[in-house]
Protein backbone atom coordinates (compact mmCIF):
# COMPACT_ATOMS: atom_id res chain seq x y z
CA UNK A 1 0.00 0.00 0.00
CA UNK A 2 2.76 2.07 0.59
CA UNK A 3 4.16 2.00 -2.84
CA UNK A 4 0.89 3.29 -4.36
CA UNK A 5 0.38 6.61 -1.99
CA UNK A 6 3.73 8.64 -3.95
CA UNK A 7 1.87 7.00 -7.39
CA UNK A 8 -1.28 8.30 -6.07
CA UNK A 9 0.29 12.05 -5.45
CA UNK A 10 1.84 12.12 -8.89
CA UNK A 11 -0.97 11.16 -10.43
CA UNK A 12 -3.34 13.40 -8.91
CA UNK A 13 -0.39 16.17 -8.97
CA UNK A 14 0.16 16.08 -12.66
CA UNK A 15 -3.63 16.51 -13.35
CA UNK A 16 -3.73 18.98 -11.24
CA UNK A 17 -1.14 20.91 -13.21
CA UNK A 18 -3.02 20.43 -16.18
CA UNK A 19 -5.42 22.35 -15.35
CA UNK A 20 -3.81 25.44 -14.31
CA UNK A 21 -2.98 27.30 -17.71
CA UNK A 22 0.61 27.72 -18.60
CA UNK A 23 2.73 31.09 -18.16
CA UNK A 24 1.59 34.00 -19.83
CA UNK A 25 -1.94 32.43 -20.79
CA UNK A 26 -4.99 33.43 -19.95
CA UNK A 27 -6.84 31.44 -17.90
CA UNK A 28 -9.99 29.90 -20.56
CA UNK A 29 -13.50 31.60 -20.09
CA UNK A 30 -16.31 30.04 -17.46
CA UNK A 31 -18.87 28.66 -19.99
CA UNK A 32 -21.95 30.77 -20.62
CA UNK A 33 -25.04 29.54 -18.82
CA UNK A 34 -27.58 27.90 -21.36
CA UNK A 35 -30.80 30.31 -22.46
CA UNK A 36 -34.04 28.88 -21.37
CA UNK A 37 -37.35 30.67 -21.27
CA UNK A 38 -38.99 31.12 -18.24
CA UNK A 39 -42.46 30.38 -18.03
CA UNK A 40 -44.90 31.75 -14.79
CA UNK A 41 -48.28 29.85 -14.56
CA UNK A 42 -50.93 29.06 -11.86
CA UNK A 43 -49.14 25.80 -11.68
CA UNK A 44 -45.07 25.26 -11.01
CA UNK A 45 -45.32 22.26 -13.66
CA UNK A 46 -45.86 23.57 -16.75
CA UNK A 47 -45.98 20.48 -18.22
CA UNK A 48 -48.91 19.19 -15.86
CA UNK A 49 -51.48 20.79 -18.19
CA UNK A 50 -53.08 17.25 -19.42
CA UNK A 51 -57.32 17.08 -18.95
CA UNK A 52 -59.55 18.43 -21.37
CA UNK A 53 -57.81 19.22 -23.88
CA UNK A 54 -56.03 16.04 -25.19
CA UNK A 55 -59.21 14.09 -25.29
CA UNK A 56 -62.19 12.00 -22.93
CA UNK A 57 -64.13 14.30 -20.64
CA UNK A 58 -63.88 17.90 -21.67
CA UNK A 59 -65.85 19.39 -18.45
CA UNK A 60 -67.32 22.47 -21.24
CA UNK A 61 -63.57 24.28 -20.70
CA UNK A 62 -64.04 25.59 -24.17
CA UNK A 63 -62.87 28.74 -25.39
CA UNK A 64 -65.43 30.68 -26.47
CA UNK A 65 -67.87 33.68 -28.09
CA UNK A 66 -69.69 33.77 -24.75
CA UNK A 67 -67.18 32.49 -22.54
CA UNK A 68 -63.85 33.78 -21.19
CA UNK A 69 -61.59 32.61 -18.47
CA UNK A 70 -59.62 34.94 -16.41
CA UNK A 71 -56.41 34.15 -14.13
CA UNK A 72 -54.53 36.40 -11.93
CA UNK A 73 -50.57 35.62 -11.67
CA UNK A 74 -48.49 37.14 -9.06
CA UNK A 75 -45.81 39.55 -9.86
CA UNK A 76 -43.40 38.63 -12.17
CA UNK A 77 -39.84 38.85 -10.75
CA UNK A 78 -37.61 40.80 -12.87
CA UNK A 79 -34.89 39.63 -14.86
CA UNK A 80 -32.67 39.96 -18.30
CA UNK A 81 -35.18 39.17 -20.04
CA UNK A 82 -35.43 41.15 -23.83
CA UNK A 83 -38.99 39.91 -25.05
CA UNK A 84 -42.45 38.64 -23.45
CA UNK A 85 -45.29 36.45 -25.19
CA UNK A 86 -48.69 35.25 -23.11
CA UNK A 87 -50.13 32.09 -24.57
CA UNK A 88 -52.75 29.05 -23.80
CA UNK A 89 -52.40 25.21 -24.32
CA UNK A 90 -55.47 25.01 -26.80
CA UNK A 91 -56.82 21.50 -28.26
CA UNK A 92 -60.38 19.68 -30.01
CA UNK A 93 -60.74 21.91 -32.57
CA UNK A 94 -64.14 21.04 -34.42
CA UNK A 95 -65.09 20.04 -37.68
CA UNK A 96 -67.89 21.48 -39.59
CA UNK A 97 -69.81 18.45 -39.79
CA UNK A 98 -73.39 16.89 -39.62
CA UNK A 99 -75.57 18.48 -39.58
CA UNK A 100 -74.53 21.40 -41.65
CA UNK A 101 -73.24 18.77 -43.97
CA UNK A 102 -70.52 16.47 -44.27
CA UNK A 103 -67.32 18.97 -44.62
CA UNK A 104 -64.02 18.03 -42.39
CA UNK A 105 -63.06 21.97 -42.99
CA UNK A 106 -62.56 23.45 -39.06
CA UNK A 107 -65.25 25.51 -37.91
CA UNK A 108 -63.44 29.50 -38.45
CA UNK A 109 -62.52 31.38 -35.53
CA UNK A 110 -59.90 33.46 -34.12
CA UNK A 111 -58.65 33.48 -30.46
CA UNK A 112 -57.75 36.25 -28.46
CA UNK A 113 -55.76 36.59 -24.72
CA UNK A 114 -55.10 40.02 -22.64
CA UNK A 115 -52.96 41.24 -20.20
CA UNK A 116 -53.46 44.13 -17.27
CA UNK A 117 -52.65 44.83 -13.86
CA UNK A 118 -56.41 44.94 -13.36
CA UNK A 119 -59.60 42.46 -14.35
CA UNK A 120 -59.87 45.13 -17.20
CA UNK A 121 -59.23 44.18 -20.57
CA UNK A 122 -59.67 46.00 -24.18
CA UNK A 123 -58.40 46.41 -27.73
CA UNK A 124 -55.73 48.28 -26.28
CA UNK A 125 -54.59 45.03 -24.25
CA UNK A 126 -55.89 42.53 -26.29
CA UNK A 127 -53.78 39.92 -28.73
CA UNK A 128 -54.24 37.34 -31.41
CA UNK A 129 -53.26 33.99 -30.13
CA UNK A 130 -54.21 31.48 -32.96
CA UNK A 131 -56.90 30.44 -35.64
CA UNK A 132 -58.99 27.52 -35.19
CA UNK A 133 -57.67 25.75 -38.37
CA UNK A 134 -54.34 26.12 -36.07
CA UNK A 135 -55.74 24.59 -33.45
CA UNK A 136 -55.14 20.69 -33.22
CA UNK A 137 -58.28 18.47 -34.13
CA UNK A 138 -60.61 16.53 -31.88
CA UNK A 139 -60.79 13.16 -32.97
CA UNK A 140 -63.74 11.31 -34.52
CA UNK A 141 -64.54 8.07 -32.82
CA UNK A 142 -65.74 5.99 -36.47
CA UNK A 143 -63.60 8.33 -39.20
CA UNK A 144 -60.28 9.28 -39.93
CA UNK A 145 -58.72 13.19 -39.47
CA UNK A 146 -56.15 15.02 -40.68
CA UNK A 147 -54.92 17.56 -37.97
CA UNK A 148 -55.35 15.38 -35.09
CA UNK A 149 -52.62 15.77 -32.10
CA UNK A 150 -52.66 16.51 -28.89
CA UNK A 151 -53.21 20.19 -27.13
CA UNK A 152 -50.05 22.40 -28.38
CA UNK A 153 -48.93 25.70 -26.83
CA UNK A 154 -49.55 28.62 -28.90
CA UNK A 155 -48.07 32.16 -27.99
CA UNK A 156 -48.24 36.17 -28.73
CA UNK A 157 -45.53 38.10 -28.30
CA UNK A 158 -46.77 41.36 -26.21
CA UNK A 159 -43.92 44.38 -25.09
CA UNK A 160 -42.40 43.58 -21.88
CA UNK A 161 -43.09 46.79 -20.42
CA UNK A 162 -47.15 45.25 -20.06
CA UNK A 163 -45.61 42.59 -17.36
CA UNK A 164 -45.57 44.00 -13.92
CA UNK A 165 -42.76 43.10 -11.68
CA UNK A 166 -44.85 44.62 -8.88
CA UNK A 167 -48.34 44.08 -9.51
CA UNK A 168 -50.52 41.40 -10.30
CA UNK A 169 -50.97 40.05 -13.94
CA UNK A 170 -54.28 39.35 -15.09
CA UNK A 171 -54.77 37.23 -18.26
CA UNK A 172 -58.05 36.35 -20.19
CA UNK A 173 -59.08 34.00 -23.01
CA UNK A 174 -61.64 34.51 -25.75
CA UNK A 175 -62.87 34.19 -29.00
CA UNK A 176 -64.58 36.08 -31.26
CA UNK A 177 -66.35 33.68 -33.63
CA UNK A 178 -69.92 33.44 -33.41
CA UNK A 179 -69.61 29.73 -33.90
CA UNK A 180 -67.75 29.17 -30.43
CA UNK A 181 -70.76 29.07 -28.12
CA UNK A 182 -70.76 25.83 -26.74
CA UNK A 183 -68.02 22.79 -26.51
CA UNK A 184 -69.51 20.72 -29.84
CA UNK A 185 -68.19 23.67 -31.81
CA UNK A 186 -65.21 25.34 -30.09
CA UNK A 187 -61.59 24.69 -29.69
CA UNK A 188 -60.81 23.13 -25.50
CA UNK A 189 -58.38 25.10 -22.80
CA UNK A 190 -55.97 22.62 -21.00
CA UNK A 191 -56.47 22.44 -17.49
CA UNK A 192 -54.55 21.17 -13.87
CA UNK A 193 -55.34 19.99 -11.41
CA UNK A 194 -53.99 21.92 -7.81
CA UNK A 195 -54.24 21.98 -4.06
CA UNK A 196 -54.13 25.75 -3.94
CA UNK A 197 -57.69 26.92 -2.92
CA UNK A 198 -56.76 30.43 -3.82
CA UNK A 199 -59.40 32.53 -5.87
CA UNK A 200 -57.34 33.33 -8.57
CA UNK A 201 -59.48 31.72 -11.55
CA UNK A 202 -62.90 32.93 -13.16
CA UNK A 203 -64.84 32.31 -15.75
CA UNK A 204 -67.03 34.77 -17.35
CA UNK A 205 -70.26 34.01 -19.18
CA UNK A 206 -71.28 37.62 -20.29
CA UNK A 207 -69.00 38.79 -23.14
CA UNK A 208 -70.09 38.64 -27.07
CA UNK A 209 -66.70 38.10 -28.41
CA UNK A 210 -65.79 41.13 -27.00
CA UNK A 211 -62.96 41.60 -24.31
CA UNK A 212 -64.42 40.62 -20.78
CA UNK A 213 -64.58 43.78 -18.79
CA UNK A 214 -67.39 45.89 -16.32
CA UNK A 215 -68.05 45.85 -12.52
CA UNK A 216 -68.36 41.97 -12.64
CA UNK A 217 -66.03 40.65 -14.84
CA UNK A 218 -64.82 38.07 -12.23
CA UNK A 219 -68.29 36.32 -12.47
CA UNK A 220 -67.81 32.68 -11.92
CA UNK A 221 -65.06 31.62 -9.41
CA UNK A 222 -63.31 28.46 -10.21
CA UNK A 223 -61.25 26.19 -7.46
CA UNK A 224 -58.94 23.33 -7.53
CA UNK A 225 -58.41 23.36 -11.62
CA UNK A 226 -56.17 25.96 -13.42
CA UNK A 227 -56.47 26.86 -17.05
CA UNK A 228 -53.59 26.57 -19.11
CA UNK A 229 -52.81 30.09 -19.40
CA UNK A 230 -49.17 31.36 -19.33
CA UNK A 231 -46.27 34.03 -19.29
CA UNK A 232 -43.63 32.99 -21.20
CA UNK A 233 -40.42 35.48 -21.10
CA UNK A 234 -37.48 35.11 -22.91
CA UNK A 235 -33.73 36.37 -22.61
CA UNK A 236 -31.46 37.95 -25.17
CA UNK A 237 -29.74 35.38 -27.07
CA UNK A 238 -27.97 34.35 -30.56
CA UNK A 239 -29.48 30.88 -31.07
CA UNK A 240 -30.14 30.42 -34.77
CA UNK A 241 -32.82 27.74 -36.30
CA UNK A 242 -31.78 26.40 -38.89
CA UNK A 243 -33.60 24.47 -42.29
CA UNK A 244 -32.04 21.62 -43.69
CA UNK A 245 -32.96 19.37 -46.96
CA UNK A 246 -35.86 21.26 -48.25
CA UNK A 247 -37.19 19.69 -51.49
CA UNK A 248 -40.08 19.12 -53.01
CA UNK A 249 -42.03 16.43 -55.78
CA UNK A 250 -44.17 17.97 -58.21
CA UNK A 251 -46.71 16.19 -59.58
CA UNK A 252 -49.72 16.40 -61.53
CA UNK A 253 -52.22 17.21 -58.66
CA UNK A 254 -50.19 17.70 -55.49
CA UNK A 255 -46.98 19.00 -54.11
CA UNK A 256 -44.69 17.18 -51.08
CA UNK A 257 -42.60 18.78 -49.76
CA UNK A 258 -39.82 17.36 -46.52
CA UNK A 259 -37.06 19.16 -44.72
CA UNK A 260 -35.28 19.05 -41.20
CA UNK A 261 -35.74 21.38 -38.97
CA UNK A 262 -32.17 21.94 -35.87
CA UNK A 263 -32.26 23.82 -33.14
CA UNK A 264 -32.93 24.74 -29.69
CA UNK A 265 -36.26 22.89 -29.12
CA UNK A 266 -38.06 23.31 -32.14
CA UNK A 267 -41.66 23.84 -31.17
CA UNK A 268 -43.64 24.29 -34.55
CA UNK A 269 -42.84 24.13 -38.36
CA UNK A 270 -44.94 25.07 -41.72
CA UNK A 271 -44.31 25.91 -45.20
CA UNK A 272 -44.95 29.36 -47.00
CA UNK A 273 -45.44 30.32 -50.50
CA UNK A 274 -45.16 33.76 -52.33
CA UNK A 275 -45.29 34.68 -56.31
CA UNK A 276 -42.33 37.54 -55.59
CA UNK A 277 -39.98 35.76 -52.76
CA UNK A 278 -41.55 39.44 -50.14
CA UNK A 279 -44.66 38.88 -49.40
CA UNK A 280 -44.69 35.30 -47.90
CA UNK A 281 -47.99 33.72 -46.35
CA UNK A 282 -48.40 30.32 -44.78
CA UNK A 283 -50.07 27.38 -46.37
CA UNK A 284 -50.84 24.17 -45.01
CA UNK A 285 -51.50 23.67 -41.12
CA UNK A 286 -48.65 23.71 -38.44
CA UNK A 287 -46.46 20.70 -38.31
CA UNK A 288 -45.56 20.12 -34.26
CA UNK A 289 -43.00 17.00 -34.12
CA UNK A 290 -40.51 15.50 -36.94
CA UNK A 291 -40.49 14.22 -39.54
CA UNK A 292 -41.47 17.37 -41.05
CA UNK A 293 -43.33 15.97 -44.95
CA UNK A 294 -46.17 18.04 -46.02
CA UNK A 295 -48.50 17.32 -49.17
CA UNK A 296 -50.00 20.67 -50.81
CA UNK A 297 -53.01 20.19 -53.44
CA UNK A 298 -52.13 22.30 -56.11
CA UNK A 299 -56.10 23.32 -56.75
CA UNK A 300 -55.70 25.20 -53.07
CA UNK A 301 -52.34 26.87 -53.96
CA UNK A 302 -51.86 28.47 -57.85
CA UNK A 303 -51.39 26.99 -61.21
CA UNK A 304 -48.70 29.69 -62.24
CA UNK A 305 -45.30 29.87 -61.14
CA UNK A 306 -44.85 30.21 -57.84
CA UNK A 307 -41.96 29.97 -54.75
CA UNK A 308 -42.57 27.65 -51.57
CA UNK A 309 -39.79 28.04 -48.25
CA UNK A 310 -39.84 25.93 -44.97
CA UNK A 311 -39.84 27.66 -41.95
CA UNK A 312 -39.58 26.69 -38.15
CA UNK A 313 -39.72 28.15 -34.90
CA UNK A 314 -38.05 27.06 -31.24
CA UNK A 315 -38.92 27.19 -27.71
CA UNK A 316 -37.36 30.77 -27.90
CA UNK A 317 -39.40 31.83 -30.43
CA UNK A 318 -36.56 32.47 -32.80
CA UNK A 319 -37.61 31.62 -36.23
CA UNK A 320 -35.80 30.23 -39.56
CA UNK A 321 -36.04 29.76 -42.84
CA UNK A 322 -34.34 27.51 -46.02
CA UNK A 323 -34.07 28.91 -49.02
CA UNK A 324 -36.80 29.00 -51.68
CA UNK A 325 -37.87 26.38 -54.39
CA UNK A 326 -39.22 27.27 -57.73
CA UNK A 327 -42.88 25.38 -58.29
CA UNK A 328 -42.86 25.53 -62.14
CA UNK A 329 -46.45 26.85 -63.42
CA UNK A 330 -48.74 23.26 -64.00
CA UNK A 331 -49.39 22.19 -67.49
CA UNK A 332 -52.94 23.18 -68.91
CA UNK A 333 -54.88 19.95 -69.33
CA UNK A 334 -55.47 19.27 -72.72
CA UNK A 335 -58.80 19.97 -74.59
CA UNK A 336 -61.64 17.99 -75.39
CA UNK A 337 -60.31 15.22 -78.00
CA UNK A 338 -57.16 16.14 -77.99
Amino acid sequence: MRKLLPLLFLLCGSAAAQSLPAEGEQPAAAPKPPVVPAYFSLVKDIGGFYMYANGGFNADWYVGYNNSWIVRLPPVPSGSYAKAYIGAKLGRAKIASWPQGWDKTPIPGKIYMGLNQEPKFSSDNMFFVAAAEDIPLEPLPNDSLDGVDSAQWFWAEIPLSRVSPDKPNYLALWASSRYFTSSSSSPIVAAAPSGDREENVWLNRSIKGNPPSGPDVLEIPISGIKPALALKLVPANDYKVLIRGFMGSVGEEDITVSFSAIGEDIRAAWVEMSYDKFDWQRVGPYMFRAPFFRTLRREDLSRDMFYLRAAAVDGLENTGYSREITIPAAQAAPAAGE
